[in-house]
């Protein structure tokens, strides 16, 4: 497929080339595997993402970055500010009848304590505006290209046409071999466990904390991160799924917890915390749900994290809804409990909220401040993009940002993988430590390895 003539001659003649960057946009008739074409530009490989929402009504990857905003620090404000002034810079034209799709994707790391080496790539902020943009929305495709005004070349779009002729999906033809497979301290992360319920039977400073550890393996080649998007995609349907790649790193996260949405001024968000695996009995699997809706451990961790939700967004927001009892969020493995939150926003800064909100109890703990403390002096390694919000802005400001768990770092041959759980009083090493390892499952999955 190439740009129709008239088309490109409606282009060439509309486009003023008077702003810094130039952003057009054209409908595809027809929806390529948004998969295999990382497959197919695997050239700019460092520079691409991709993006599934949980209710598959987006699907998007980005190819090639035009510009990248990173910070050494935590910068709301400043990505916001930066994103702003972006857009006044932008000629943007759309050559169908709906609204242009061009995203600033990206995201903070899970918190200012010291990066290790591992997350290297990545800045403690991170956003990125793709090259080409290719977006499935409610049923229909399209193609964004986005470059510099003195680089912008229409011929561009035809280059990136014919990769998505080609891109029709592909089976997964590579088994990896694996050398090791191990966790990392799990001794002492046990001791950690048992240390901080020591506190809390001591103390009511601390009342919840969310522990993390990890897992590194080691493969005979480089990690295909096509492949496991591919196999991610293939087990978990109800799931996010996002990679976020930068240098020689690349992160994926198989969430199913979103930590916001912003659309025309409302927000949406949910509280996700209490879990309990499910099995392929039906029968049981009934038993398990209404063990999770009673048990009191699993209740009392899901009701800090609806209370820290609410006290967060309260300043920020203006008649707030949500739901008195939690009920049941199904994946393929686990099952959660679940709370819907929506309210109108006072604030149009989406990245201020993400601030707010960020980390919710499930994945730092409550008190927020102490439980953030507890952890950036205890815990062993840096969390990184684990945890972190990562997501989207669009150029009317509405977005999405997931809570990155089930996620892991890939770095050539090696993948290393993260999983946490919310640490009461009343809490158990040894279950926990089971806990976490059941988090792994779906990243083993994508690799190959389960």
């Amino acid at each position: 497929m190439a740009l129709r003539t008239d088309l490109k001659q409606n282009m060439i003649s509309e486009i003023k080339g008077n702003k810094n960057y130039i952003s057009v946009e054209i409908e595809l008739q027809y929806q390529p595997d948004l998969i295999n074409l990382l497959r197919k530009a695997n050239h700019y490989l460092g520079q691409r993402f991709y993006y599934k929402s949980k209710d598959h009504r987006l699907e998007m990857c980005g190819i090639g970055y035009v510009l990248e905003a990173r910070y050494s620090h935590l910068e709301h404000d400043k990505i916001y500010e930066y994103w702003q002034s972006i857009k006044e810079q932008l000629e943007a034209k759309v050559y169908h009848d709906k609204k242009h799709h061009l995203k600033f994707f990206g995201g903070f790391q899970f918190s200012e304590h010291a990066l290790t080496n591992e997350w290297k790539d990545y800045g403690m902020s991170h956003f990125v505006l793709p090259k080409y943009l290719i977006t499935i929305e409610d049923g229909r495709c399209y193609l964004t290209y986005t470059e510099q005004s003195q680089k912008f070349n229409i011929e561009e779009i035809n280059d990136i046409l014919s990769k998505l002729d080609e891109s029709k999906r592909t089976d997964i033809i590579e088994i990896p071999t694996m050398i090791s497979n191990k966790d990392i301290q799990s001794e002492e992360w046990k001791a950690l466990v048992d240390k901080v319920v020591q506190f809390m039977k001591d103390s009511v400073a601390l009342q919840k904390v969310v522990l993390s550890r990890r897992r590194q393996i080691v493969f005979e080649n480089e990690v295909n991160i096509e492949d496991a998007l591919q196999r991610s995609l293939n087990i978990n349907e109800s799931s996010y799924l996002l990679l976020f790649e930068s240098g020689k790193s690349q992160f994926i996260s198989q969430t199913p917890e979103q930590l916001c949405q912003i659309s025309n001024g409302i927000l949406y968000t949910n509280a996700i915390a209490g879990t309990i695996s499910r099995t392929d009995d039906e029968t049981i699997n009934e038993f398990l749900k209404d063990e999770l809706l009673n048990d009191s451990k699993n209740q009392f961790e899901h009701r800090y994290v609806v209370d820290s939700i609410i006290h967060d967004i309260q300043s920020f927001t203006k008649h707030l809804e949500y739901d008195k009892k939690p009920t049941i969020l199904t994946n393929k493995h686990l099952y959660h409990l679940y709370t819907k939150i929506q309210a109108d926003l006072l604030s149009e800064n989406v990245l201020e909220i993400v601030n707010q909100l960020h980390p919710t109890p499930a994945l730092g703990g409550f008190p927020k401040a102490e439980a953030m403390r507890f952890i950036e002096n205890e815990e062993f390694g840096t969390r990184g993009l684990y945890g972190a919000p990562l997501g989207y802005i669009d150029l009317e400001d509405n977005g999405e940002f997931i809570v990155s768990i089930r996620s892991m770092l890939v770095n050539e041959n090696s993948a290393t993988l993260y999983s946490g759980c919310g640490i009461v009083k009343d809490s158990n090493a040894e279950s926990e430590f089971e806990e976490t390892d059941l988090k792994f499952k779906p990243m083993l999955k994508a690799l190959g390895v389960m």
